[in-house]
């Protein structure tokens, strides 16, 4: 049992130390921004999944946001935690998740 509860305390380190550094906070406002051209554009979730277009705006902030989901994993990384890089996506996404409800798409065949 002891062996388990290193385990798990490893596993939550890497995440405070994240939230201390403030990792995602860049990647925050920039999925912020992402979510408000989707809006801007009147885009609905299927939308997004499959863009009817790209605009100019969205595919700058796209790629930025690639290169700094990759510099946060290579961040944890670096200071020597063993953690995998899907672990870190879904803590990324999660940690998203909040910007989805104040940033609510169209609905389908809807306003807002």
């Amino acid at each position: 049992m002891d062996f388990f509860f290193r385990i798990f305390i490893v596993m939550e380190s890497w995440k405070k130390f994240a939230e201390t550094l403030e990792l995602t906070r860049e990647l925050e406002d920039m999925y912020f921004k992402i979510r408000e051209i989707f809006q801007r554009e009147g885009w609905t979730q299927k939308d997004v999944e499959r863009p009817p277009y790209y605009p100019n705006d969205l595919m700058v902030l796209h790629s930025k946001f690639q290169q700094l989901v990759r510099e946060t994993d290579r961040t944890i990384r670096d200071y020597g935690f063993d953690v995998d890089g899907q672990e870190v996506s879904h803590y990324i996404i999660k940690k998203l998740s909040h910007i989805d409800d104040i940033t609510p798409l169209r609905k389908k065949d809807a306003d807002y």
